[in-house]
Parts: C-alpha cells; sequence; structure tokens
C-alpha cells in the first residue's frame, strides 16, 4: 500500500465500527485499490461500493467487481433490488462507498454531484463522511490496465449532519450541497500538503495504531492477532511516510517489536529485542516524560539478559517513572510493583499494589489486573510482623 500512498490524513473521522455513507471524489480505477485497502486497515467488516451495472456484465471483470464488494446499479432506473442490497450493507454494520460524481471525472473541477449517496444516508440514518483524493489517475489513467509508480494522497472530512427539522427533499438537497463543499476542500487539501498537516496526520495515524493494539490485547478480540498486527504495521508505516519523527508511532512501533519477541521461541528473542530498546531510547531523548516509552524500555530491561544490556535496576527506574506519569492507567503501576517483588522490595511493592487495587477496573484487562495485584499483595501479607504490608 505505501508505494502508492503519499499520505493519509483525517482517519479519525472514519469510525472503527458502524455503518456510514463514505463520499469520494472520482478519478480512476484506483480510487477503488486506494480506498478499500485503506478501509480494510481502519475497519474490521468489509465495505462495498456502488457500481455501474454495465460492470457485471463480462465474467473476468465481474468477478474481480464482485470480489472488490461492488454492488450493481443502474443508473438510469436503481430498484428494489438496490435498496435491499444497501440495507443489508447497512445491516451488518458495513461501509457503503459510493461516488456522486457518478463516473470517473476529470480530477479537477469535481463533476456536479448526484444525490443518491445522501438519500441512502438519509434513509437508513447514518453518517455521511467525505473523502478527497489526488494523484489516484496518475497510478491508474484512464485506458491502463497495469498501475504506474505514482503516489497519491488521501483526506478524510468529518461526517457531515443536515438540518433534521428541514423537510426531506430540502435536507437532501442540504446535504448534497455540503458534501460537494466538503469534497472540494478536501481534494484541494489532498492536493496541497503542509507540514503541519503531516504531523497531525502521522500523530492520528500513530493513535490508531495504538487502538488496534489494545484491543489485540484486550482479550475479547475476535479477529485473529496476527490481523491486527498487520493492520498496526500498516498504520505505522503510513504514520512515518507523514512525520518520520512521530515518537508515538516509534513507541508503538517498539511495542510491536516486543510482543514479537515475547512469542518468539528462546534462542531467536535476543536478537529481535534490539528493536524495542532503539526506538524507545530514541523517544526518551526527545521526551524524557513519555509514559510508554518508559514501560516499554522498562520491560525490555527485565525481559533482556544482563549479558545483553538488560539491568534490572534501570528496569525499576523506568517502570517508576511511568507509574508516576501514568498512575491513571493500572498497567504502569502494576508492572512496577511486580519489578520491585522480583527485587526484594515487598513493602514499596505493598503499597503500589494497594492503588492498583483501589483502582476501578472497567474492562477485563485491568479486571485481571486487580485479581493478579489481590494475589500477590495475599503474598505479601503472610509476612508476619510490623513490616509486613498489614502488619503494625
Amino acid at each position: 500500500m505505501h508505494r502508492y500512498l503519499a499520505g493519509v490524513e483525517g482517519v479519525r473521522h472514519v469510525p472503527r465500527t458502524g455503518p456510514f455513507v463514505l463520499v469520494p471524489n472520482h478519478s480512476s480505477f484506483a480510487d477503488h485499490l486506494v480506498l478499500d485497502a485503506l478501509l480494510t486497515v481502519l475497519r474490521d467488516t468489509p465495505s462495498f461500493y456502488l457500481t455501474k451495472a454495465e460492470s457485471f456484465t463480462h465474467p473476468l471483470r465481474s468477478r474481480w467487481t464482485e470480489g472488490m464488494g461492488g454492488i450493481p446499479v443502474d443508473r438510469d432506473r436503481p430498484g428494489r433490488e438496490l435498496l435491499a442490497s444497501v440495507d443489508r450493507v447497512f445491516g451488518s454494520g458495513s461501509a457503503l462507498v459510493v461516488y456522486p460524481e457518478g463516473t470517473r471525472g476529470p480530477g479537477w473541477p469535481l463533476l456536479p454531484f448526484k444525490d443518491g449517496a445522501f438519500r441512502f444516508a438519509d434513509r437508513a440514518g447514518v453518517p455521511v463522511i467525505p473523502v478527497g483524493m489526488w494523484g489516484t489517475a496518475d497510478i491508474l489513467p484512464k485506458g491502463a490496465v497495469v498501475p504506474r509508480p505514482a503516489r497519491a494522497r488521501v483526506v478524510f472530512g468529518a461526517p457531515l449532519a443536515a438540518d433534521p427539522a428541514l423537510p426531506r427533499p430540502r435536507r437532501i438537497a442540504a446535504v448534497t450541497e455540503q458534501a460537494r463543499d466538503a469534497v472540494t476542500e478536501l481534494t484541494e487539501a489532498a492536493r496541497r500538503p503542509t507540514r503541519d498537516r503531516d504531523r497531525e496526520a502521522a500523530q492520528q495515524l500513530a493513535d490508531r495504531a495504538e487502538d488496534v493494539l489494545e484491543t489485540m490485547l484486550s482479550r475479547t478480540d475476535r479477529l485473529p492477532a496476527a490481523q491486527r498486527r498487520k493492520q498496526a504495521r500498516i498504520l505505522l508505516g503510513l504514520a512515518r511516510l507523514s512525520d518520520p519523527g512521530n515518537l508515538d508511532s516509534l513507541v508503538t512501533r517498539a511495542r510491536l517489536a516486543g510482543l514479537r519477541a515475547l512469542e518468539a521461541p528462546a534462542p531467536v528473542r535476543p536478537a529481535l529485542l534490539g528493536s524495542v530498546r532503539r526506538p524507545a531510547e530514541q523517544a526518551l531523548a526527545e521526551d524524557p516524560n513519555h509514559v510508554m516509552a518508559r514501560y516499554v524500555l522498562g520491560r525490555w530491561h527485565l525481559m533482556t539478559p544482563r549479558l545483553l544490556g538488560g539491568r534490572h535496576e534501570e528496569g525499576v527506574h523506568h517502570l517508576r517513572e511511568a507509574a508516576r506519569l501514568g498512575a491513571a492507567d493500572t498497567r504502569f503501576p502494576m508492572a512496577y510493583a511486580e519489578a520491585l517483588m522480583a527485587g526484594g522490595h515487598d513493602d514499596e511493592a505493598a503499597c503500589v499494589l494497594r492503588g492498583v487495587l483501589d483502582s476501578p477496573a472497567p474492562d477485563i484487562r485491568t479486571a485481571d489486573r486487580r485479581r493478579r495485584a489481590a494475589a500477590h499483595y495475599a503474598t505479601l501479607a503472610v509476612l508476619d510482623g510490623p513490616n509486613s504490608p498489614t502488619g503494625g
């Protein structure tokens, strides 16, 4: 994917779950490829595309179009079958992509918008999200079959909202006009990137990658861990395109490497651990208060043999800082408490564990952490005398 993308902005506007209508500008068949690849990374449900009925007449082309999530539409006489297909898309929580220009345009300026996409959204009560793209026509110009070595930029916009008090015809007309203005503005933004917007784009992509990792670790995730890691890697690669120095992206990359090392056979684990330490140290050199970098580096020192650079005392130091900076997130004090116990500092560990036990447990991982803290605390509490956690 990276080979065809110069940047992706506005991913915070793309819901991870739930149905919506996506309305992009349309200048190339590459639009399908780029959007489908992005939506596969940003969401867990397949996306569907309204596609002219002529695309389903040739057997090979029909198979490809169906594989891409194409839904046939007779642009002159859309029927009940189309409404039923759209209802199934929304009922499954998927996204429906509709090109409101109706056909491939020159790229700039945009063609007039048709209102079908907005009628679907209004009928189902789902959001409309605009998106502007630039450069896809260079990847696959009209008449080309093989993609060319060019790069596109994609800018997602905020969901559109029409006044619910308006009568339906006026409401649809209003949101159609809003959408054309929004897609025009987003396409212009895709044509003319700025450094500040690139930095913001990288941050949003890094945040999304971290969310993917947290979902993978939640113990309630239904997707395979390998698929989540792939999503996170692609998001981090896109973040690097926009801003190679984004610290959250660096640290999340280190977390991915750490998870890979934990699951690797013992003989190859040390070789993988090096890719954990470097980005975490780089992030801390720029921001000593980066809580996740502290946490990752602390865990690295505790995992790594002394012969290879691991230092228990360094690990405890970094985890102490992580617990101080991120006290509201129980994973940081929990890791610090366990490091203290491993070093024989039971009294201090008991105090930290008490804080974990007193924290709320809104999800399964936090509840598990509290149970683990309770077990540790009970072990420490068997110590008798005034210096025990419960003595005196």
